[in-house]
């Protein structure tokens, strides 16, 4: 459905907007706004859903207190444009370390040496801390280690095994819908784009969900056919 000049409002998650060109883009600079986001929407789901409560990890942030009230802090670890997951236990004094391209032992024990040294700068007695991994699949291409990392994260919070993982792409469209499920709305921003209209702009509303899009930003499909949007095709 086509309309000139309208807008309708795109979606946020809490306060970290997320659209459609940051999901597309999981490797270059927007992808920190998809992987916050989803890590923000991760720690929800746990903690609606468990006793021990879960916090995200944030070196500046993560307090003695946090660390003492929490019994899981998770935090996804960039390293030259790579993802990889890292799950803290404070009260088992262990972490858990998933690398999408494998871990290793040179990995495993940088991974130890960290979160030790970590843990030790916040008060935590870290004597007996171990580091270990679970089995998973193999990231395969260049560009899903951070789909990957997000995704086994999310299994381990919601404590459902670690079976084969769907195709990368199913897991992506697993991502950008939860995020869309979970949105508050913006007014007046396309919902690919996140950028606001502008004059004599032309605009195209989704027959399925309703949001609203620059018409150009969609590859300027006809106006007068029906139209189903990225995140419901």
């Amino acid at each position: 459905m086509g309309w000139e000049g309208c807008t309708r409002p795109p979606f946020e998650n809490r306060a970290i907007q997320t659209f459609f060109l940051d999901i597309t883009k999981t490797v270059q600079t927007r992808s920190w706004r998809v992987i916050n986001a989803y890590l923000t929407l991760i720690v929800r789901r746990f903690n609606q859903c468990n006793d021990g409560q879960a916090a995200e990890c944030n070196t500046f942030a993560t307090t003695l207190r946090l660390i003492q009230w929490h019994t899981v802090i998770m935090g996804i670890v960039n390293e030259n444009h790579h993802w990889m997951l890292v799950v803290m236990y404070p009260h088992e004094k262990k972490t858990l370390f998933l690398d999408p391209l494998g871990e290793g032992k040179g990995k495993m024990k940088v991974c130890l040496q960290s979160t030790r040294a970590f843990m030790r700068m916040k008060g935590c007695k870290v004597s007996r801390w171990t580091c270990s991994t679970l089995p998973h699949n193999r990231q395969q291409d260049s560009t899903s280690c951070g789909v990957l990392a997000l995704k086994v994260k999310d299994l381990l919070g919601r404590q459902l095994s670690l079976k084969p993982q769907k195709a990368v792409h199913e897991l992506r469209l697993d991502i950008a819908t939860s995020l869309l499920r979970e949105s508050d709305d913006l007014s007046r921003l396309c919902c690919y784009c996140g950028m606001e209209e502008q004059d004599e702009e032309h605009w195209i509303c989704c027959d399925i969900c309703q949001r609203w899009y620059h018409h150009q930003c969609v590859q300027r499909p006809p106006v007068d056919q029906q139209y189903v949007c990225p995140g419901c095709t």
